[in-house]
């Protein structure tokens, strides 16, 4: 069968047995610590959602839920069949979904569901990327070496974990989602996207409005610069530019634009390919063979053709040279042709204004924040201010010693973030 897509690649071996394994309901599945919540491990291949997604050639998500007591079977003094809400956690870029256990999540849920604060839950979270390849993807894009987290985060992860645990509601008004840095863009992106899909969202800050809150001088434009000059350390000619732009694991900035470069501004949009079934016949086992039709890279209309930002060395694989365009020049300024498409992917420029409506919406900020997220988080804050909404805003600072730069107070965070999910839950529960 063919299909179109985007970006070149020769070909990829899938064991069917493997991706039919991880549809079943037990398979790869094991929960600890039932004496509280337990934490139930849940990987999964999302075949077409992440068939092109960089070093993840078996389309593997890494899924963490935290189970509640209640829902575990009686001889684990759990209350047997009863449907639960769903609350999906998105982690920073760069993340795993550990994130937000790291920070306390398992002995908050305990603590605040055995007293009564807050409603029995699942709560799923979920990796940035599997294997951290350049900080993430913002949780967007639609295909390619980034993965179709349009088609996953509100739709077929939802679906799957639906499936997979006993008693999850199937209700939308009893499924919230939230996120934390590129985290809270892509759970905001989740529900524009998938209209319904999610009835409360929470975040704390992150980059939610691309050009800030002037619209020129600020938001994503105030940490280009920063990338070039101060972690790439300035480039001498647009060639160097090209081939030496680097992905270091101490330039965060830069991997959280390379990340978005591949969601936003990959160099091929049109891939021709093909699957077909092969049979072994010693073991009467079947196989994917995904053939990639080289016929449309570079073709104009499937290429971008502008190469002021091109990257071309970065990911330098024989099958998987993947080339991408940044939105900045060398000098660290925007680059408008190319930023424009990333303007496109602003959440305000998502969808018609509407589809949030019904939406419970709770936001963190503070304004010692790194990355200038306080700006564009208060910026989106008043965009959906302007659209009728009335969203909940929690404005924090730290202490002295201690200021609130990054994740220090994610635990106080988490706290809040629960108690409003329940509360939204709950007053969707006695309204129906």
């Amino acid at each position: 069968m063919a299909r179109k897509t985007m970006f070149i690649l020769s070909m990829v071996i899938l064991i069917l047995t493997f991706v039919w394994s991880c549809s079943d309901r037990e398979s790869l599945m094991d929960t600890s610590d039932i004496a509280g919540g337990g934490i139930t491990l849940m990987p999964h291949v999302f075949f077409d959602e992440l068939l092109f997604q960089l070093r993840n050639t078996f389309q593997l998500m890494d899924i963490k839920v935290y189970t509640p007591q209640v829902s575990l079977p009686i001889h684990y003094g759990g209350s047997g069949a009863r449907e639960l809400p769903l609350l999906l956690l998105l982690p920073p870029h760069g993340e795993d979904a550990d994130f937000y256990l790291n920070h306390g999540l398992k002995d908050l849920a305990d603590e605040m569901m055995s007293t009564g604060e807050i409603e029995p839950m699942y709560i799923a979270s979920i990796p940035a990327d599997r294997g951290k390849v350049f900080g993430g993807y913002f949780y967007a894009g639609s295909g390619y070496p980034a993965g179709d987290y349009d088609a996953l985060i509100g739709s077929a992860l939802v679906d799957h974990i639906s499936r997979t645990l006993e008693y999850p509601s199937m209700d939308p008004s009893q499924r919230g989602i939230g996120g934390v840095g590129t985290g809270a863009y892509g759970a905001f992106r989740a529900a524009l996207v998938h209209p319904g899909a999610f009835s409360s969202i929470t975040v704390a800050d992150g980059p939610l409005d691309f050009d800030g809150s002037s619209g020129l001088g600020n938001g994503l434009i105030d940490l280009m610069s920063h990338a070039v000059l101060n972690e790439q350390g300035g480039f001498a000619s647009d060639s160097a530019f090209r081939a030496d732009f680097d992905s270091l694991q101490s330039y965060p900035i830069s991997r959280m634009f390379i990340g978005g470069a591949l969601a936003f501004s990959p160099h091929d949009t049109l891939l021709e390919w093909k699957i077909d079934t092969l049979t072994d016949l010693a073991t009467d086992k079947q196989s994917l063979l995904i053939t990639i039709i080289d016929s449309t890279r570079g073709t104009p209309g499937y290429a971008i053709q502008d190469t002021v930002t091109l990257i071309t060395e970065l990911v330098t694989e024989e099958v998987r040279n993947f080339d991408f365009h940044l939105p900045f020049d060398r000098s660290g300024q925007p680059y408008q042709p190319i930023w424009d498409l990333w303007l496109d992917d602003n959440l305000e420029n998502i969808g018609t204004g509407n589809e949030l409506d019904g939406v419970a919406m709770w936001f963190a900020t503070s304004p010692e924040t790194r990355y200038g997220f306080h700006d564009q988080t208060m910026s989106w804050v008043k965009t959906l201010e302007g659209r009728g909404y009335a969203p909940t805003v929690r404005e924090y600072t730290g202490y002295s010693g201690n200021p609130a730069t990054s994740h220090e107070y994610i635990y106080e965070m988490l706290r809040e973030m629960l108690r409003f999910h329940s509360d939204n839950f709950k007053a969707n529960a006695s309204g129906n």
